[in-house]
This record gives C-alpha cells, sequence and structure tokens, in this order.
C-alpha cells in the first residue's frame, strides 16, 4: 500500500492585516495587489508560542483519527521557529495528544518545506499506518514591515495533514532539487529582516516550479488540482501558462495570506476543502520553490471526502 492525504486543519491566529497598513510607506492596495496578488495577511502575536499553534493544528487531526489508525510520525516544518535546539516537533507532538512512541522532528526547507514535509511522509508511511505533516509559519517575525520590498509579502498560520496509507492509492511521484550556489538569492533571519533579489527570484521559480511539475507529469495519471508555493499570483499564472495540462485547476490562495513560506500550500489546500471548490477524491500535484536554493514538487493521491462533509455540514 502507498500513502495518501485524507485530512486537513489550518489556523490563522493572530491580526487580520489589510493592504492600508502600508499606506504609511507609500504602498497602495492598487499597487501590492497588481504586483503581488497580495490583499490581506494574519500575523500572530509577537509572543503566541508557535508549538502551540502547531497543537491547533495537530490535535483536531489526533482526536479524529487515533482510534481508527496508528499515528507513528509527526514532522513538523517551519523556517521561522527562531531557536536552534531543541526543535518543537517534540512540543507539538506532546500538546497534540501523541503517544511517546512517535518519531517527531523538525524539517526546514524554506517556502519548499511543506512538499520536502510530504515526500519525507510518504516514505515513512507504514503499511496500514498514517503520519503527519505539519507547516507553522511566523514570518511577520522575520521581515522589515517598513521594507517597500518585503513588507508587505509576508503573512503567517499553520496547516497539518494526514498521511494514511490504503490500497487504493496510487503510487506518488516526487521530484526535487538544490543548488547551493544560489543561496544568496533569499535570505533571512529572525530581527534581521528578509533580503531578496527580486527578479532572479522570480525567474528562478518560474523556471523550477513549471520543470518541476513537467517532470512529474510525463506519464499517464494527470491532476486534478495542482497547487503551488503561494509566494505571487503573477509566478503562479505565469506557471499555468507554461506547463501543459489542459484545464486543471490551479489553485490561486495569495490574496487572503500572503507568502507563508512552507505553510502556503497546505492553507490554500485548506481553503479549497473551506469552498468545496475541489473534488473529494483525485490526485494532487504540490510544488514549491524556495530559499537554499531549494525546489520540488509531489504528485499525490486524496480523499479528503470527510473534510468536506465536515465543512457543508
Amino acid at each position: 500500500m502507498t500513502g495518501g492525504i485524507v485530512d486537513i486543519a489550518t489556523a490563522t491566529p493572530g491580526e487580520h492585516i489589510d493592504n492600508s497598513y502600508f499606506d504609511s510607506i507609500g504602498l497602495t492596495d492598487e499597487w501590492i495587489r497588481r504586483r503581488t496578488g497580495v490583499g490581506a495577511r494574519w500575523w500572530m502575536d509577537p509572543d503566541e508560542p508557535l508549538e502551540g499553534v502547531g497543537a491547533r493544528v495537530c490535535a483536531p487531526l489526533v482526536a479524529r483519527h487515533r482510534e481508527r489508525v496508528n499515528i507513528t510520525a509527526l514532522i513538523v516544518v517551519s523556517c521561522s521557529t527562531g531557536g536552534k535546539v531543541p526543535g518543537i516537533a517534540q512540543r507539538v507532538a506532546k500538546q497534540s495528544g501523541l503517544p511517546t512512541e512517535v518519531l517527531a522532528f523538525d524539517l526546514n526547507a524554506a517556502c519548499s518545506g511543506f512538499v520536502y514535509g510530504v515526500i519525507s511522509g510518504l516514505s515513512l508511511c507504514p503499511s496500514g499506518g498514517a503520519v503527519i505533516v505539519c507547516a507553522i509559519e511566523a514570518m511577520s517575525r522575520l521581515i522589515d514591515k517598513t521594507d517597500r520590498n518585503t513588507g508587505p509579502l509576508f503573512g503567517d498560520g499553520a496547516s497539518a495533514v494526514l498521511i494514511e496509507s490504503r490500497p487504493e492509492f496510487r503510487e506518488h511521484r516526487w521530484h526535487a532539487g538544490c543548488d547551493g550556489d544560489r543561496v544568496d538569492l533569499m535570505r533571512g533571519e529572525i530581527g534581521g529582516g528578509i533580503q531578496l533579489d527580486g527578479m532572479a527570484v522570480y525567474d528562478r521559480a518560474v523556471r523550477m516550479m513549471t520543470d518541476t511539475v513537467n517532470r512529474l507529469h510525463d506519464n499517464d495519471i494527470e491532476p486534478t488540482v495542482v497547487i503551488g508555493h503561494q509566494a505571487n499570483s503573477r509566478i503562479l499564472q505565469k506557471i499555468r501558462d507554461e506547463v501543459d495540462l489542459g484545464d486543471v485547476e490551479f489553485v490561486d490562495s495569495v490574496q487572503g495570506f500572503g507568502n507563508t513560506s512552507a505553510a502556503s500550500i497546505p492553507l490554500a489546500l485548506g481553503a479549497c476543502v473551506a469552498m468545496q471548490s475541489i473534488p473529494p477524491t483525485g490526485r494532487m500535484t504540490l510544488v514549491a520553490y524556495g530559499a537554499g536554493e531549494a525546489w520540488g514538487g509531489v504528485s499525490v493521491d486524496y480523499d479528503l471526502t470527510d473534510a468536506l462533509a465536515r465543512r457543508g455540514s
């Protein structure tokens, strides 16, 4: 048996910030939307513990499924935790109600983190078992909010998915890569702001994500939905124009969340569930590009019938 995505939970704690926040630095709502697609974002309270936010999205998955399936691993993905040692995966596991007999670890691949987490989770998912992949980002703690180039781009949020092994799921496919020679294209530290080479990042993101989607779909299995890293609506539209997948839905939720780094793809998936805009079952392609530089994609089956039913009720 192979794994697929069977449940999801999301959270956007904190303050809802629309584009009027940036009037003071001379950026209008029209300008921000035209250049990036971002209309608003959520910023957490600076003192909000990220492990608590992670537990808010993991605990519902644990509560709904632990009597039915054995959850053997928790992967917590983030580039904005701040601390180095210890990580937060073990604290998220405890606060989520997972047993002590669970593999739990942190993963940081910047904006590609969730894709890397799903690839890793699929490889760890035992026959008849399950794995949780949780992305938590507080990008508002990294950015300089007065920086006209990066301040309006980023938001915060968290989401977790349950990967379960089922006989009906088809084999997943993945492709990933990295180029350490381009590490300076994007960089950032807590309190130090984020620096990026905007045009170079745009070009590389389009090129690497387009190539990844094409590599994943050089066979007969076409996706039901494609969810790219939600960094910029212009990037997403360019990728859609470049790949040959017919009328497959390409999700764009940049308007409501901004760039939430590793959390952007699962937050976008959660928005699809909330709006009931995707079929209950199918195959999704998740693709990302981020700092490092690191990129990757995974094509995986899903069954979100129960999640969509909960939303509908």
